[in-house]
């Protein structure tokens, strides 16, 4: 054999473990990257929607990705005796929520129920500002017509009557907790609950 061959045969199992290597890195970074997705979407597995919010059933409770979705927001639901959690990322239009806009949560709340409402980013960091406020309850809100309506804005700019300043987060989703055994087996209908509009993302022009 010649020479120069001998020299040249051991870079073939070279190339063989380079490549090996490369296509495992890849396969697990695209694992790593569908897992993420997977966790920070609202609407997989069996996510139910009531208007604009998302509610997860009892069934994906069980799933490994919503409870590590609970944990990556900070939180780990409400048990069937306790209530129900609602979330949304998306304006009454369907709009992704964006942190650098403003938006009015208005409309009712179920009735004789104790709720909180939560301004938090995606991955359950909660707003910096000097007030520390980070939310609303059923017992510090105002409410207002007969069936006790709920008006709260957020943004950067204050506004007057209930509000929630965004400084420092970079995504926007509430989060609605209720706190009721009886809403685990009949959920509120979308016209039971606040809904999320946009007052424009320059707050100056919104009216």
């Amino acid at each position: 054999m010649h020479p120069t061959r001998l020299l040249a045969d051991p870079v073939v199992p070279v190339l063989s473990i380079l490549r090996f290597i490369l296509i495992t890195l890849a396969g697990i970074l695209l694992g790593l990257a569908s897992a993420w997705w997977a966790v920070g979407s609202l609407r997989f597995d069996s996510a139910r929607s009531i208007g604009q919010w998302s509610m997860l059933d009892d069934g994906a409770k069980t799933n490994p990705y919503e409870a590590a979705r609970a944990a990556r927001r900070g939180g780990g639901g409400l048990g069937p005796s306790e209530g129900i959690e609602l979330i949304t990322e998306v304006d009454a239009d369907n709009k992704p929520l964006d942190a650098a806009c403003a938006y009015l949560v208005a409309g009712p709340m179920p009735q004789g129920v104790l709720w909180t409402l939560t301004v938090s980013d995606r991955d359950g960091r909660l707003p910096r500002n000097p007030a520390r406020r980070f939310g609303f309850t059923s017992l510090d809100a105002m409410t207002f017509e007969s069936t006790r309506q709920v008006r709260i804005s957020i943004g950067h700019a204050v506004r007057p009557g209930d509000f929630v300043a965004t400084s420092g987060l970079s995504s926007l989703r509430l989060t609605l907790r209720l706190y009721s055994p009886t809403l685990a087996a009949r959920a509120p209908s979308g016209d039971q609950l606040p809904s999320v509009t946009s007052l424009g993302c320059q707050e100056g022009d919104a009216s």
